[in-house]
């Protein structure tokens, strides 16, 4: 990645030498301090002023130290312009972080942590945030970043946030959240994503051509490592564990580099580039030397070790160890493949990679009818290459106007595609029960981008939809696939 900043200047010129933090010839100890502006530190006490007032201070380059041992306990906090924090970081995997400085939520906040809004070439280091979750009435992200280009995180530990823990989002293209590194941070037991770039309802891209280097992105309610509608990020070294979620969610993503991770015991997919069958549309991405096993957590052999969604094309997977290594009670053995390519997935290529059948429920390997791919010199996946022939799906389209959106055309056993265009959500019917015939299956796709506002309701017109009347689609530009089986709709 092309910088414009050497890391010393990131960081404040910061070094270490002899256990003691310099920035330039000055001891870190000499730096402003929060307690300089009135702050106590003690957990108890209420610092949002005074750190407020020390972020004004030192919002235009300066340099702030957040000395070991202290808690400060605020509501929300504010930077508008550049800021480099330096703390003495600590022993995070303890959760405590007793020598560390730790910003703390109050009870029942109304905002994010810490914003740093349009504050390019700033750089936290060694300092912790702790969400206080089971003290919100409402999701409140840890760190917060909008528009802050240039901008790295060290040795930050954000924990225990009823939102995600660290949110990266774009609220024009003048001034963007790109080219931001995160480095042995921890994002850990949040209750959404660990790490989630944002697409906002303005329509633009989320940050790209970053790096999440090291680090654990650990026990979030969420995905470990959320990327959506962003291009040219590179994740490499991390270890993301035991999420409610996936491990690595991307959708709508171009150009990532997946490599060296460890992605494990995730109770959904390890890595998926879409949600699986839904339509993802990520293009050249690369998934290569990861070790991703006992995922599918879920116990009913669901989702893969890694999945390719439909839609996604010019997929590298490349020398993965995509595999269950323990069938113990406590260890149960559920990832239904070690590498699924979903129907619509394309040119996808598949080289040196170890899925051994005997450690996952259905095998090491599935292809989708219309998936186009090339395997060779794999454990678990034959030799194929499987040409570009499939026919693109049918399409109907259908405008979400707020009330009775219409019926869904019964056809073929071929795939349909059913486009929805508008933003008022509203109900659509599929093919009543009596014309639906075994093999159909449909793709239903919110065009119009509004479903997480204006969800759209799908009834299955005289069908269960996985054992319900109806289904709820109620994520912005989301998807689900249906298919006619044993008289009923299923989604996967």
């Amino acid at each position: 990645m092309l910088r414009r900043l050497t890391f010393a200047s990131v960081v404040g010129s910061c070094i270490l030498v002899s256990g003691v933090f310099f920035q330039g010839n000055v001891p870190a100890t000499s730096l402003r301090t929060p307690l300089d502006y009135g702050a106590i530190g003690d957990g108890v006490t209420n610092d949002t002023v005074a750190l407020q007032r020390a972020i004004d201070a030192t919002q235009n380059g300066g340099s702030l130290y957040f000395p070991g041992g202290y808690r400060f306990l605020v509501r929300h906090l504010v930077a508008r312009g550049e800021i480099h924090w330096l703390g003495p970081g600590g022993s995070w995997l303890s959760d405590r972080a007793v020598d560390g400085a730790v910003l703390v939520q109050g009870d029942n906040a109304d905002e994010d942590l810490l914003t740093l809004d349009h504050a390019p070439d700033s750089s936290i280091m060694g300092v912790g945030f702790d969400g206080n979750k089971s003290h919100q009435s409402k999701p409140c992200n840890g760190i917060r970043l909008i528009n802050c280009e240039f901008t790295r995180l060290d040795n930050v530990y954000v924990t225990s946030c009823s939102g995600s823990g660290i949110l990266f989002e774009n609220s024009n293209t003048l001034q963007t959240s790109d080219e931001i590194d995160l480095v042995d941070c921890y994002s850990v037991l949040n209750g959404e994503d660990g790490v989630r770039f944002g697409f906002t309802d303005k329509g633009l891209w989320s940050p790209g051509d970053c790096e999440i280097i090291g680090g654990h992105y650990d026990f979030n309610k969420g995905d470990g490592i959320n990327l959506h509608v962003s291009s040219y990020n590179a994740i490499s070294g991390a270890n993301v564990l035991s999420n409610g979620g996936a491990g690595i969610e991307c959708t709508y993503c171009t150009g990532l580099n997946i490599a060296s991770n460890m992605v494990r015991n995730n109770m959904k997919q390890g890595i998926v580039l879409g949600t699986g069958p839904q339509f993802s549309e990520c293009t050249n991405c690369s998934i290569i030397g990861n070790q991703v096993h006992l995922n599918s957590r879920e116990g009913v052999g669901k989702y893969s070790e890694v999945d390719v969604g439909f839609g996604s094309v010019n997929t590298r997977i490349i020398g993965n160890y995509c595999g269950d290594v323990h069938t113990s009670p406590d260890y149960p053995t559920s990832a239904k493949y070690g590498i699924w390519l979903h129907d619509g997935s394309k040119h996808t290529v598949v080289v040196g990679n170890a899925c051994p059948a005997s450690e996952l429920v259905s095998g090491g390997f599935l292809a989708e009818p219309g998936a186009t791919y090339s395997a060779v010199a794999n454990t678990g996946v034959p030799d194929t290459y499987v040409a570009a022939s499939a026919a693109p799906p049918k399409g109907q389209e259908f405008i979400a106007s707020g009330g009775d959106i219409g019926t869904v055309q019964a056809s073929s056993n071929s795939m349909v595609w059913v486009s929805l265009k508008g933003k008022r959500g509203g109900m659509i019917h599929m093919p009543p029960a009596s014309a639906a015939t075994s093999g159909q299956t449909f793709v239903l796709k919110d065009i119009g981008g509004a479903a997480n506002s204006a969800p759209i309701e799908i009834d299955g017109n005289g069908a269960h939809i996985d054992g319900k009347p109806a289904i709820r689609l109620d994520k912005a530009f989301g998807s689900v696939r249906l298919r006619f089986e044993a008289g009923e709709w299923w989604s996967w």
